[in-house]
């Protein structure tokens, strides 16, 4: 019998404790600890190994980002959210070490943590939860920080291109509904930090996935050369995943010759795009070919 997975939720206002574990308890079928106060959350980390943590970040007693250092020592594998009423630049651009997985800012709609719980422990993919309810994929983007994985997700789910997008801190997802086969299908794209900083917050992010898309920026020859170690990074936590990679950002002046791209991913034994988020050329392609792969590896798992 397959083991629940568990969420903790750590406030000191026992009003948001309270609507929080209620939604989350109707919603989702996942077990809920709900805490008022970090001293009894820091208790329960030593006889509970939680799949989810949902701390406030100014508590009475114990900080969310101590509760949350001390879940990470004891179980790297758990997935962090900080939320907080204040502004948590200083916490989200600390060069010393990573924090949470996703940051969310108060007031907020319950609506809006469902989404974020949703896509952080999604449903079975093959098994929704009703005839007509989309079968639920997970899919990452890697690659080095500017090779526009953020820019290529927001051109793809809005048709839109902002150059001056910020830089994905740690990770981000966003969801997308398409059909495949007339099936429907909703795409959960997570956007993975490449700076090495963040390498131990997306460990706990391939769990679950269906494929991959490795993104390098044509203009850039370091970015194409750290392609050997995101697949390293890929095949350590997925080895038998399917592999999509993407030459992005195709207006600008090459340092990378198509044909030597395109011989990195026969040897790897992927199917190889190329991308302009500025013009939209090549981006649908690519997510579409990452969909696809996505369903074919899940319903494979299936049989």
């Amino acid at each position: 019998m397959k083991t629940l997975q568990t969420i903790l939720i750590v406030d000191n206002d026992a009003r948001v404790v309270e609507e929080i574990a209620r939604g989350l308890r109707q919603h989702t079928p996942f077990q809920i600890h709900a805490f008022t106060n970090g001293t009894d959350a820091r208790a329960a980390l030593q006889t509970t190994r939680f799949d989810l943590i949902i701390t406030d970040w100014k508590m009475a007693d114990v900080d969310g980002v101590t509760l949350i250092r001390q879940a990470k020592a004891r179980s790297p594998e758990t997935v962090t959210v900080l939320m907080s009423a204040y502004e948590m630049t200083e916490v989200k651009t600390l060069e010393d070490d990573w924090i949470a997985h996703h940051y969310l800012n108060k007031p907020f709609l319950m609506d809006d943590l469902l989404s974020i719980v949703h896509a952080i422990l999604p449903p079975e993919p093959t098994s929704p939860a009703t005839p007509d309810a989309p079968h639920v994929l997970k899919v990452v983007l890697g690659g080095d920080a500017n090779v526009g994985k953020t820019s290529l997700i927001e051109r793809y789910c809005t048709c839109t291109f902002d150059p001056q997008r910020e830089m994905t801190i740690g990770v981000d997802f966003h969801l997308y509904d398409l059909k495949l086969e007339q099936v429907p299908l909703r795409l959960i794209v997570w956007d993975l930090g490449g700076q090495e900083r963040f390498a131990f917050a997306r460990r706990a992010f391939y769990r679950g996935t269906q494929a991959v898309g490795l993104v390098f920026d044509v203009s850039n020859s370091t970015s194409f050369y750290n392609l050997m170690r995101w697949w390293r990074e890929t095949r350590e936590f997925l080895p038998n995943v399917p592999i999509v990679l993407l030459a992005n950002k195709t207006d600008l002046p090459r340092q990378v010759p198509r044909d030597q791209a395109e011989q990195i991913a026969q040897a790897w034994g992927t199917p190889f795009f190329e991308s302009s988020c500025a013009s939209g050329q090549g981006v649908n392609e690519f997510f579409d070919a990452l969909a696809q792969r996505a369903w074919q590896y899940a319903r494979q798992k299936q049989t």
